[in-house]
């Protein structure tokens, strides 16, 4: 899908995650439909180590 903001063109990037059907029934705008959540928690970034003013964080 190409995109554009600000002016400048760009080509959306979607991943694809793997989702299992649960048995908890919700209901939008009338219609029915069943909760789906992720098959397995995406990685998460490594946490880096950082400075601001002298002072150590993690962020």
């Amino acid at each position: 899908m190409q995109l554009t903001y600000l002016g400048q063109r760009y080509t959306a990037s979607s991943a694809s995650i793997d989702t299992i059907e649960t048995n908890t029934e919700l209901q939008f705008m009338g219609c029915p439909f069943k909760r789906r959540v992720p098959a397995a928690m995406p990685a998460q970034a490594p946490k880096h180590h950082m400075i601001y003013r002298g002072q150590s964080y993690r962020g």
